[in-house]
This record gives C-alpha cells, structure tokens and sequence, in this order.
C-alpha cells in the first residue's frame, strides 16, 4: 500500500474508534438513567425523538467517513448524499422495523430474544435484497466456473461481497468490478476460497454462533435491568443501550476468533493449486486496508489479518474448530439487536453498502 493509501487507513481508523466510543459513552449514559430511575415522563413522543436524534448524529459521522476520507477520487458531495440519503432511509426502516418486532416480542413473550431471532432470519434471507436497496447496485446471479454466483454492481472500492444466504442455498457474491479487473487465476483463487467456506458450512455456523451471543446478551441485559417490567418504551432504550455495549464486546472478541477463517480458506485455496498469494498480495489495494503494524490493533480491530500474516500463515495446516466469520458479520446481525454499531466501525462508517456486506476475506 502507498502513503496516502496508509495514512488514510489510520485516518478511518481513528474516525471508527471516535464514532464507536461516542455510542458506547451514549449507551453507558442511557444505562445509568435508567438505573437511576431517571426515565420519568418517557413515552412513545420522547422514544421517537431519540431515535431522530440517533439517526441525525450518525449523519454527521457518515459524511465524514463517506465524503471527507473515501479513496481518491472520492465522491462529490451532490454523489455522496444521493446514495447516503437512499441508503439511511433504507437502514433507517429496517432498523425501526426491528423495534417493533422487538417491542412485540417484549410485551408477549417477556423478553427480547423472540425479536432478535425473527429480525436475524429476516437479514440473512432478505441480505441480497437488502443489499440492492442500500447500495443501490444491480444484483443478478450468473453462471462462472460452473457454479451460480452473484455479482453486485457496487461503486464502493471497498465492497468485497461475501457469501449470500445458508446451506444449499448460500451462494457466492462477487463485485461486478472484480469479474472485469481481476486477473482470471486471482478470480479463480477467491472462487475457490468462498467455495471452500460454503462447502464448510462457515456461513451456517457463524450466523449459528452469532445468534447464539445475541440471544445471550438479550438475556443477560433483560435479567440484569430489570427490563421486562419497565415501560415498554423504558425497556426498548435500555435494550438498545445494553446491545451496543454487547456489540462493543463483540468488537473485542470476535476478530480474534475470526481470522482462523480467513486463514484455513487461503489455506485450501492453495492447497487446490490457485494463486492464493496473488490475491493476497492484492487485497490490501482493493478494500484499502492491511491490518496494523501494532500487535494491540491487529488483534482489535481487523478480523482480516494483514498480507504479511496470511502470506506466513499459508505454510501452517489449518487444525482445530473453524467458527467461521463472526465479527464482520455480527456487524450486519447487530441490526436485529437494534444498535447503530454496524455502521459506525472504522471500514464501514458512511458507506452503505458496506452496512450489508462488510469488507471480508
């Protein structure tokens, strides 16, 4: 990576870290109310306040990651705010959709967890649509190497794509941009890579054990707050607050515990015979970050290892449990914990499509 391209890594970095902790802080605040009986007079009119409120500060945090520190030639702002405004609107219903359902869950069930489940088996069915209406791309499936994939007209440098869906059904999903740029043997080894993951069941798994932590925090958060026998609109902030500490945990643990992924699929790439070190040479260019030079931040914030780690990793076997992707795809999955963490982490802040499908390897 060049100069400009590193310096503007760190750059979103620190914009990442600032949006994260503003939330965090917010949350602790909205906890510390609650506990302290602080919450008089809170109906529906002050809950739908907030949440405007929520959205219009994300806003401003947007802008600055999806206009002021985007690759070169970064967007105009008249482009910028045509796709931002679509994708926000887009997120903002789906986010106010999880609030319902996790309101009804509430008032019939006790809890939240009811909520989380149905709002999770939306996202990973509905994720190729929501995708098209987010970013705005042209989403078709194709034949390639004889296999069905899907392809995303997606503008941002950063979109990598991902695998759509679970089981039988799961497919791969390729920018359109890489099907043009890519050299073939390159192509052909993330092909590979993402077949390997599908074959593996990592998709499956990973939205398995995601689930899993979301039900466990809701638990956790209901039982300790008491939020079962507050006022539903009490009860649906303190929710919210006690989730986005969660998914600030999350962003602790669960890189960590995700780069075994990254790291067996480049393994059985190889072991296939493609050009797995080509593709990982090159990464670094087409999503715009390669890790950190210091150990502490490696291991925080990019569940993608650097080229450097994947290139000496490739020598080593891949032995033990394989939990699959769990930290960027509990960036999508926190949706249905109705947090905004998703979209206020360093590689996705201002850029929709990436609240959909996150950079991954």
């Amino acid at each position: 990576m060049t100069p400009p391209q590193l310096n503007l890594g760190r750059r979103r970095l620190w914009l990442g870290i600032t949006n994260v902790g503003f939330w965090v802080l917010v949350s602790a605040v909205g906890l510390y109310c609650m506990v302290s009986g602080e919450t008089s007079g809170m109906g529906l009119g002050l809950l739908g306040a907030i949440f405007v409120t929520v959205i219009a500060t994300q806003a401003v945090f947007d802008f600055v990651g999806g206009n002021k520190l985007m690759p070169g030639p970064g967007p105009s702002v008249t482009n910028f705010l045509r796709g931002w405004v679509r994708g926000v609107l887009v997120h903002t219903l789906v986010l106010a959709g999880v609030g319902f359902a996790s309101a009804i869950s509430l008032r019939y069930t006790g809890g939240f967890g009811a909520g989380i489940v149905l709002a999770m088996a939306a996202l990973v069915f509905g994720r190729r649509q929501l995708l098209r209406a987010v970013g705005g791309g042209v989403v078709m499936e194709i034949a390639h190497d004889g296999e069905t994939i899907v392809i995303a007209a997606i503008n941002d440098p950063a979109f990598t794509g991902g695998v759509a869906g679970l089981g039988r059904r799961a497919k791969s999903l390729l920018p359109a941009s890489w099907m043009e740029t890519l050299p073939k043997p390159e192509l052909a080894a993330e092909s590979s890579r993402r077949r390997w993951q599908i074959a593996s069941a990592l998709p499956a798994r990973a939205f398995f054990l995601t689930l899993c932590w979301n039900l466990l925090g809701t638990f956790i958060g209901t039982q300790v707050f008491q939020l079962a026998e507050r006022p539903p609109s009490v009860a649906l902030i303190g929710h919210a607050c006690w989730m986005t500490l969660w998914a600030f945990a999350s962003l602790l643990v669960l890189p960590a515990l995700s780069r075994k992924a990254v790291l067996a699929a480049d393994r059985a790439a190889a072991d296939s015979g493609h050009a797995v070190r080509a593709l990982i040479n090159r990464f670094p260019d087409l999503v715009g970050e390669n890790g950190s030079p210091n150990a502490a931040l490696q291991t925080i914030f990019y569940p993608v290892p650097s080229a450097e780690i994947r290139l000496r990793q490739l020598a080593q076997p891949s032995t033990g449990f394989i939990p699959g992707n769990l930290a960027r795809n509990n960036l999508y999955y926190s949706l249905a914990t109705f947090t905004l963490l998703g979209r206020a982490v360093h590689c996705n802040v201002g850029r929709p499509a990436l609240w959909v499908f996150p950079p991954s390897a």
